[in-house]
């Protein structure tokens, strides 16, 4: 899924400073290798189709490059670019008052020859279920989850992608798994 840049943004940097504990010394090169493949994947789970979610992603990179010069380096590139990649989504929805995509689409994977025909079975009816699940939480709830499992940031980069306090993501986080496990073991009541 991500390819490789052949060429990118080395911009001077200045070394950080003694009072900053965090500071971002990668080219755009060496973070576009090692980000595209996640804001992809989050995107592809938000809109419908996969080649939307591809022309978004490479909006995403190319608005990031543009301003590579204004981030600072001093805050985590995730927490940069998944907030590029959030504002064009939602630039995106309100463009084209797209809903957000068929959860089975995001959950489709190539066909792995190695496994046997009944655990693919099985994975697949897990994979539905927890789909139906997640369709059931708020839209808060699944932006939350969305970002931190998908995107795979951390508690502090949600936080700053959404907009919100980090005890607001750590609250909304929890709920929301607490309410999908009452999901799944309503659901297995249900089933019985």
């Amino acid at each position: 899924m991500g390819m490789a840049m052949k060429q990118g943004v080395q911009e001077p940097v200045s070394p950080p400073s003694e009072n900053v504990e965090y500071f971002e010394s990668r080219s755009f090169t060496e973070l576009y290798d090692e980000y595209f493949d996640k804001v992809n994947r989050y995107l592809r789970y938000r809109v419908h189709n996969p080649w939307d979610a591809d022309d978004l992603t490479t909006t995403v990179f190319l608005k990031a490059l543009e301003k590579f010069d204004q981030y600072s380096r001093t805050s985590p590139f995730a927490s940069w670019i998944f907030r590029i990649a959030h504002n064009t989504f939602v630039d995106f929805v309100r463009r084209n008052r797209e809903t957000p995509m068929d959860q089975e689409e995001l959950f489709q994977d190539e066909a792995d020859d190695t496994w046997q025909p009944e655990q693919n079975l099985l994975t697949n009816e897990e994979v539905l279920l927890l789909r139906e699940r997640l369709d059931m939480l708020s839209q808060d709830q699944r932006d939350v989850l969305t970002l931190r499992y998908f995107a795979e940031l951390k508690i502090h980069q949600v936080a700053e992608v959404l907009g919100k306090s980090e005890s607001s993501v750590k609250m909304i986080s929890y709920r929301a798994l607490q309410q999908l496990k009452r999901l799944y073991e309503g659901g297995n009541r249900d089933e019985r």
